[in-house]
């Protein structure tokens, strides 16, 4: 027994070596013969005939295992078969030898037994073979593992069946709780919702009792005095007699929405809704200009005092409302005519501040006269009546739309402007801003608008600014905006008008404080109404001999318009050439300004003008004059790039870092805000920025560093966003037409009898381009081999570095700069590419030269 276990052993360590090529070349017999017969099952039949010899040899008496060895040959042919019909190789009708062979050569397939039982099967197709031999398998596990199939399904699956109704009952029972809970939390924020609701009532109706109870208190005091002091000396013909009923006719009250709440600052219900930004630009000093929800400025006298004092009214035949104001006697002027004077004079005194556009001087200063506010359209644009019951409904379809959504937010105020409504939203604790900011597609769609921006959070304020845009704008006029006292008192010369913002304030900006600025924006957007706008402004501020205005205007047709103003010093620029050239001299002008500012020992230009007042004329005759502030104008920057892209971003460069405290100001427009335009040092220079309309994200970051001015509406809505603002603006500019820029252009041409304001030197230096931007350096800044090397350059009639480099003993970079300095100075003329430098001077030329810069 123990010779046949070894022979058994043997035998399979045989077949398990030939299975992997270790047996030499009988091993490569055994293992051709074995895969040619059973196929990939050769891998595992050594292993088992192994096992079930030990098995049957340990357990000889029992039947059973033998049926069980059998089951498990009968299992290792199931599966040969099982690798023949997926392998395909050979096809089913080949004969048998092709089995065995496939198998034996490329050791895949199932071998001659696996498909003889695959050819047997065949007619069943390759489904019912599938199916047959999966059943002949499963019987033979059956068999051997002596386990039922179906039984340990149905165990498997009454398990299964026990889990699922465990998870169903703890999924209804929770669900009650929940159900349960949910309702209590929706009764018990009812309740508290009823409450606060009822709180807000019961304070609306207090104070409209302690108003009611004061006002009749101050009509009894009223009645009273009159009973006491007046009586009724007649009544005569044309007097017009008030009706209360008339007077105190109140709008009809709208439905109460839930949760917004528009408080009012006086008593006499007016609301005053301010942005909080305008208040860093003007410093308002009449609160009676703010706007109102019922858009009445002047206060309504009560009709019982109205009644009473048109009875102790007797005015004379002869008089007219225009000379109430002056008349003297007490007893005649009372009440409602009161009234009627106090608007009449101030009416009065606002025409003639317009007369004297500057508080303690007259209408003419040195043959200048400003022109008349007249000469601009008035605003006939009417604002709707029903703009209030709007914009209820719309903040009652924002809040349920956000609700929608699961975002709770309280409306706690609303802005309306001339073309956009902002709507405050305060969210409840806990919710994202990012939530209602990806939210911004939803809330255009709900509400049906063109587009919306959303301001998360507003700067100062615990609140979301939603801004839709209004269905009827309003137009803002230029003369509306010169006219308000926000611009008339404001003290800077070269203040402008920007226009309104989301609270309908007027927004006024001092370019002194900015102290340059960036317009850009698409085609169309309002670019050079803007432009108009701050020119206009200055021509109704300031007077010729306080600034002086360069216009920069490669498009020709938009500036032109302004030729002959007193203000300009040169005639407007429409060649871009010379362009650089005017920019080039701003440069040397502002070097020139510093070297007088440290002479006269001062810092900037309003210490060096005071400083000229205060002192006194000299003993030669002769007093400096008071320098203007210079205000330069570009309508298209991107043009002057293309032409001369490194000689003008230089010189803005330059002026936007150093001219400030000389006075020197850039206003610089553009309609293609891209980074080779707007160059990263242009931008750090620039801080001041006004974004119109444009096209993607990508150009409205380009112009104020974040998106927001893709989302704008054209004509005019803008983003203002001046130094020292955390975030923009959102600004409705004036319009001003090109027929109220021609009559203002025309009043100053034919008005003025101010001398010429060309400077012919000025004009002749940047017509004929020659500007010396190192007229204020010294000599020292020249090499010191400067005289030598332009004497050697025209003595040879050659100019190069390496000539230079090689005569002197120098360096490169000091040649090269020697070359620059000759070429400032018109020695030699600019770089040619490989062509060598032309000599543009001779040598008496040159030495006339030395002479004048000694």
């Amino acid at each position: 027994m123990r010779f046949f276990l070894l022979v058994v052993i043997a035998f399979a360590a045989i077949l398990i070596l030939s299975s992997f090529n270790l047996a030499g070349s009988f091993g490569e017999i055994v293992n051709g013969f074995m895969f040619g017969m059973v196929g990939v099952v050769e891998y595992v039949l050594p292993i088992v005939i192994v096992a079930v010899i030990f098995v049957i040899m340990a357990n000889r008496q029992l039947a059973v295992v033998r049926i069980k060895s059998a089951a498990a040959f009968v299992l290792l042919m199931l599966i040969s078969a099982f690798a023949q019909k997926i392998s395909g190789r050979p096809q089913i009708s080949s004969p048998a030898g092709e089995f065995y062979s496939y198998s034996a050569q490329y050791k895949s397939g199932g071998g001659i037994i696996g498909g003889l039982i695959c050819k047997a099967l065949s007619p069943l197709g390759t489904a019912g073979t599938v199916v047959v031999l999966l059943i002949m398998m499963i019987i033979c596990i059956v068999v051997i593992t002596e386990r039922s199939f179906i039984s340990a399904v149905r165990r498997k699956g009454g398990r299964a069946l026990m889990t699922a109704k465990d998870d169903y009952e703890y999924y209804r029972e929770h669900s009650r709780d929940y159900r349960q809970r949910h309702e209590e939390d929706i009764e018990r924020e009812d309740e508290e919702y009823r409450e606060r609701t009822q709180k807000k009532r019961q304070e609306r109706e207090l104070k409209a009792q302690e108003r009611r109870e004061a006002a009749k208190a101050a009509q009894e005091e009223a009645q009273k005095k009159k009973r006491t002091n007046n009586k009724v000396s007649g009544v005569v013909l044309n007097n017009e007699l008030f009706n209360p009923q008339q007077t105190h006719e109140m709008p009809e009250q709208l439905p109460d929405l839930e949760e917004i709440t528009l408080e009012p600052n006086n008593e006499s219900g007016m609301f005053d809704i301010q942005d909080e930004y305008s208040k860093d630009i003007f410093d308002p000093s009449d609160k009676h200009d703010t706007q109102t929800a019922s858009g009445n400025d002047i206060p309504r006298t009560p009709a019982s005092d109205i009644n009473e004092i048109n009875a102790d009214i007797m005015p004379r035949p002869s008089q007219k409302d225009e000379d109430i104001h002056s008349a003297k006697t007490a007893d005649a002027v009372n009440g409602c005519n009161d009234a009627a004077a106090h608007v009449n004079t101030d009416r009065t005194g606002r025409d003639v501040k317009k007369a004297q556009p500057k508080q303690g001087e007259p209408g003419e200063s040195k043959g200048y006269r400003f022109p008349p506010i007249e000469l601009l359209n008035k605003n006939t644009s009417r604002a709707n009546s029903n703009i209030a019951q709007e914009n209820k409904k719309t903040a009652m379809k924002l809040q349920q739309t956000l609700q929608n959504f699961g975002v709770r937010v309280t409306i706690t105020d609303i802005s309306c402007g001339p073309s956009v409504t902002r709507y405050e939203l305060q969210p409840e604790q806990g919710t994202k801003v990012a939530k209602i900011v990806s939210l911004s597609d939803d809330i255009k769609l709900n509400l049906a608008a063109a587009d919306i921006r959303i301001e998360a959070p507003i700067p100062g304020k615990a609140a979301i600014g939603i801004e839709v845009p209004n269905k009827e704008t309003t137009g803002v006029t230029l003369r509306e905006l010169l006219e308000s006292p926000e611009f008339k008192n404001h003290p800077s010369s070269i203040a402008f008008a920007a226009g309104k913002d989301i609270g309908g304030k007027t927004i006024v900006a001092d370019i002194a404080k900015m102290p340059h600025l960036l317009i850009a924006g698409a085609t169309g957007s309002g670019k050079s109404v803007c432009i108009n706008t701050i020119i206009m402004s200055i021509l109704y501020k300031a007077a010729p001999d306080e600034v002086k205005l360069i216009m920069v205007d490669p498009k020709v047709v938009e500036l032109s318009v302004y030729n002959g103003i007193p203000h300009l010093m040169i005639p407007v620029v429409t060649d871009p050439k010379k362009a650089s050239s005017a920019l080039n001299w701003a440069v040397a002008e502002m070097t020139t300004r510093y070297k007088k500012f440290a002479d006269f020992n001062v810092r900037d230009l309003k210490g060096y003008n005071e400083k000229l007042e205060s002192m006194e004329v000299p003993e030669d005759g002769v007093k400096p004059d008071k320098m203007p502030q210079i205000v330069i104008i570009i309508d298209e920057l991107a043009d002057l790039m293309m032409v001369a892209p490194g000689e003008v971003e230089d010189a803005i460069c330059r002026l936007a870092q150093l001219a400030r405290a000389a006075g020197i100001h850039l206003v610089i427009a553009t309609q293609r805000p891209s980074v080779n335009v707007i160059t990263g040092l242009i931008k750090a220079n620039v801080p001041s920025r006004i974004a119109f309309s444009v096209s993607s994200g990508v150009d409205s970051r380009t112009i104020i560093d974040m998106n927001g001015a893709e989302k704008l509406l054209g004509k005019g809505d803008m983003l203002f966003y001046p130094s020292g603002y955390p975030k923009p603006v959102r600004v409705q500019g004036a319009f001003v037409s090109d027929k109220e820029v021609s009559a203002v252009v025309d009043f100053l041409k034919d008005n003025c009898t101010a001398p010429s304001a060309y400077d012919e030197e000025v004009t002749n230096q940047i017509n004929t381009g020659s500007v010396n931007l190192n007229a204020s350096a010294s000599d020292d800044d020249r090499d010191e081999y400067f005289v030598e090397a332009g004497k050697f350059i025209i003595d040879k009639e050659k100019a190069s570095i390496g000539m230079l480099q090689r005569y002197f003993k120098i360096g490169f970079n000091r040649a090269a700069r020697i070359m620059d300095q000759l070429c400032d100075a018109g020695v030699v003329g600019p770089e040619e590419g490989t062509k060598p430098r032309k000599i543009l001077m001779k040598t008496e030329e040159f030495e006339e030269y030395l002479k004048k810069q000694q």
